[in-house]
């Protein structure tokens, strides 16, 4: 299975490859590739190139700048889509997904979470990804924009205690999204957060209260385990048993 991340990172960004690395952890995909959104031409030749695509964080970057790159990965999300190409999409590339396919998604620093978080299931709502999860359980989490509307042809899978929209599966496509980060445990959380943090702290207090949470966190499997259960599910698709 040839996958391939879409990064949404500047090349020089450091946290780039450690999100390479955190998606080939994760996914047991020792082979997985990254390509760079800002530097890279996201047309059909690169749609053909690929049975997966993984789409994640940016850091830097919000879905509601105007740069020409970002409109035009919104633009190859539905491409994806369309292509009914198995797809998992993190933070940055859920909001890009949403706001791509006519959901509204809005920047709220006061609504920022960033650390690990609960999560809850839609009840009653069978997911053949989602599946893998308890009804309950942590994940980790790093954004200041959100979605507050769904597009139109989504099913939510997934809400949050202060965020609601936290997971959602397109309709009738294999492609599915969170706001949380099921490629990330405590530890490259605060990786990246070390890295992040004048970005997403206001203050030296506010960072100390973040300090404080995160080391205090659990670890997230459960989180993960979603993510390798998209694995096998892409995998059964590709092949064509499913």
């Amino acid at each position: 299975m040839r996958s391939l991340l879409i990064s949404l990172r500047d090349p020089e960004d450091p946290m780039a490859e450690q999100e390479l690395r955190c998606f080939q952890g994760t996914t047991g995909l020792a082979d997985l590739q990254k390509v760079h959104a800002r530097d890279t031409v996201l047309d059909h030749g690169l749609l053909a190139s690929a049975d997966t695509f993984f789409f994640g964080g940016s850091g830097a970057y919000s879905v509601l700048d105007r740069h020409g790159w970002v409109r035009g990965m919104l633009d190859f999300l539905v491409r994806v889509v369309d292509a009914r190409k198995p797809a998992w999409a993190s933070c940055f590339g859920f909001q890009g997904l949403a706001l791509a396919l006519g959901g509204e998604v809005n920047r709220d620093d006061a609504r920022q979470e960033l650390g690990c978080f609960l999560i809850d299931r839609v009840p009653g709502l069978p997911d053949r990804v989602f599946d893998a999860a308890p009804p309950t359980f942590y994940a980790q989490l790093g954004h200041h924009d959100h979605v507050d509307v769904l597009p139109a042809g989504v099913t939510l899978l997934a809400t949050g205690r202060a965020i609601r929209n936290q997971a959602f599966k397109v309709d009738g496509a294999p492609f599915w999204a969170t706001q949380f980060h099921p490629e990330l445990r405590k530890s490259t959380t605060m990786e990246r957060w070390n890295y992040y943090r004048q970005h997403y702290a206001g203050s030296p207090e506010i960072a100390a209260r973040i300090d404080q949470r995160m080391e205090e966190a659990p670890d997230t499997p459960e989180a993960e385990a979603i993510l390798r259960r998209f694995v096998a599910v892409a995998r059964e698709l590709v092949d064509g048993r499913a």
